[in-house]
């Protein structure tokens, strides 16, 4: 193994250290072990700092190169070689766990891997002066990328982190990028109504791309009709059906209905359900899921406006459940 000896020119050491690795890597051993052994050897107190820097940056722009599944091995090996040495080598562990959180996003779709290794990279114990806009971004990334990877709890933790920083920052485009990492958040934390009135907002903003702006609007559409009843929501829906824009979506038909408090069909119930995401679907504890739920409180309340009494045989066809669940229902 090529060692750096003390004292020597710097600048042979680097190069001598760097053609060892190059070495390494043309070779078809299993080399996980040799290379744990040569990231010791550059690492030990008698190798100046400078020198250990510029060799792992040689190396990270290496591993960088190699196919992906290599490159997370070597990249595993080194952030464990360096987990104690953060304060001396800052910008290879920021540029290391930068490369692994885009590995783990775009190829693994691994979300929760890829927005554990961008909140390794030491923002908050920096000796560096990160400004508050890289660092918010930062935040924004790894909460929509806990969101991703259905982890509200830790996606929380850092929107509420970029929340502190947000309010004295003046750039219009991350301001926006809040925004909807924070609507986001509450359509997965299942707060429809709040997470309804900040999509369609964002659906208006132009600084978003048209096709973004009408994403948004459906988004805001979906999640009003799930959202419990009462005056807000009525006034939502109401804003919602008065939008032009609503009317290019297959669910408008319901939409229409639930505004003006006609019965939803099965039909519109159908096209609607493709529509939803997995969290969205979700079971409740009374057996029925989020959209059924919301469709027997909203059908109920209009056959309430159509009948002064009704026995419950009668109720359950018109409203295609099966009695127990009429009779099981709050609204009754």
């Amino acid at each position: 193994m090529a060692m750096i000896t003390p004292g020597g020119p710097p600048e042979e050491a680097v190069q001598s250290s760097c053609a060892y690795f190059d070495s390494l890597m043309t070779s078809t051993e299993t080399l996980e072990t040799k290379f744990s052994l040569f990231l010791e050897s550059i690492l030990i107190d008698s190798v100046s700092v400078g020198i250990s820097r510029k060799v792992l940056s040689h190396i990270i722009s290496r591993i960088k190169c190699l196919p992906e599944d290599d490159s997370l091995k070597y990249c595993n090996i080194l952030t464990e070689a360096l987990k104690l040495r953060l304060m001396s080598f800052e910008d290879q562990i920021t540029d290391i766990n930068q490369h692994m959180a885009d590995l783990y996003e775009i190829r693994k779709k691994d979300y929760n891997k890829a927005a554990f290794h961008l909140s390794a990279i030491p923002i908050e114990n920096s000796q560096k002066n990160y400004t508050k806009t890289f660092t918010t971004q930062i935040y924004l990334k790894i909460a929509r990328l806990y969101i991703e990877g259905r982890d509200a709890n830790q996606a929380e933790i850092f929107i509420n982190r970029a929340s502190l920083l947000i309010t004295s920052n003046t750039d219009d485009e991350l301001q926006v990028k809040y925004k909807l990492c924070y609507a986001k958040l509450l359509d997965f934390r299942k707060k429809f109504l709040e997470a309804a009135r900040r999509y369609l907002e964002l659906s208006l903003e132009p600084l978003l791309p048209v096709p973004d702006q009408n994403e948004l609007l459906r988004r805001s559409i979906l999640c009003a009709i799930i959202a419990p009843a009462g005056l807000h929501r009525s006034r939502l829906l109401s804003s919602l059906n008065k939008d032009e824009r609503s009317q290019n979506f297959i669910f408008h038909p319901m939409l229409k209905n639930t505004q003006l408090g006609h019965l939803i069909t099965r039909q519109q119930v159908e096209l609607f359900e493709k529509e939803l995401e997995e969290h969205q679907q979700e079971t409740l504890p009374t057996g029925m899921s989020i959209l059924e739920a919301a469709v027997m409180e909203h059908n109920l309340l209009a056959l309430s406006h159509i009948y002064k009494s009704i026995k419950i045989n009668n109720l359950a066809h018109l409203l295609r459940v099966p009695v127990p669940q009429v009779i099981s229902s709050p609204e009754l």
